[in-house]
């Protein structure tokens, strides 16, 4: 299995960083902190002691291919951290690479093996503003239901959950204004996370009967379809444990939101 990132040098010539999955262990017995220590002169960092012999074969098999095809450097490591390291060590190079290629031509900046599709679920989301509004308002409705997870929509609502709930979520209030460049400086997501951990203190009366309006379609919708069938009793208990039913405007107060260790 296989990932490919491409990256353009200052001197047009293409850099590729790779993912692989090998056969062999090549990260126990490996000094992997000193192999990837840049600031040691290289024969210092390159000792055979530093690797074990799974990676030592995989050095010598990479060189002989390497001068067959009139590659240049080339170099394999095991992942240095964790596979969140790992992914944003790829989001990195694919956001520089993204950065510096004229449009029109960032088309299959990131490659696959044959196959990989069998074996990963890939879903992109664009990062943008509206992106960011949508997810705090998720958030938001996240909130009313006392979700903890994502996967709860699509426990109650069904697989559709988000054709089901769009409108609903969509009519959440966000009372904030951005000016050109907040979303690229970062302050419009400061200023939304401050807003979905207290949404209450940001309203005025009309946003509170607009957020009233959605959490009572929230709630309807949820009995219309967690409830359809009368054997599961699963979604029972957890409306039980809910304490609430469709909120009334006089209900709607600074604590109705559970904004503590919320994931979205």
């Amino acid at each position: 299995m296989r990932i490919c990132i491409l990256e353009p040098h200052k001197d047009g010539v293409w850099h590729i960083h790779v993912v692989v999955a090998t056969k062999e262990d090549i990260r126990t017995g490996t000094d992997v902190e000193t192999l990837s220590n840049y600031k040691l002169p290289y024969w210092l960092r390159r000792g055979k002691h530093l690797r074990n012999e799974a990676l030592a074969a995989e050095w010598t098999a990479l060189r002989v291919t390497a001068c067959k095809y009139r590659f240049g450097r080339v170099e394999l490591l095991p992942i240095k951290k964790t596979k969140e390291a790992f992914a944003r060590y790829l989001g990195k190079y694919l956001t520089k690479t993204f950065n510096v290629v004229a449009p029109g031509r960032k088309n299959r900046l990131v490659r696959y093996s044959r196959g990989i599709g069998r074996q990963l679920n890939i879903h992109f989301s664009i990062r943008s503003l509206g992106n960011l509004l949508y997810r705090t308002r998720l958030r938001i409705a996240g909130s009313m239901l006392n979700f903890r997870d994502y996967d709860l929509f699509a426990d109650c609502f069904g697989p559709r959950w988000n054709y089901y709930l769009r409108d609903i979520i969509a009519s959440i209030p966000v009372p904030l204004r951005f000016n050109k460049g907040d979303f690229e400086s970062g302050v419009a997501a400061k200023r939304l996370a401050l807003y979905a951990e207290d949404p209450v203190s940001y309203l005025d009366a009309e946003s509170k009967k607009k957020m009233t309006a959605a959490h009572q379609m929230m709630w309807r919708k949820f009995q219309e379809l967690a409830f359809e069938d009368p054997a599961v009793t699963h979604w029972q208990q957890l409306a039980d444990n809910l304490d609430v039913g469709p909120v009334t405007e006089a209900d709607l107060h600074e604590d109705l939101f559970e904004p503590s260790e919320n994931p979205f």
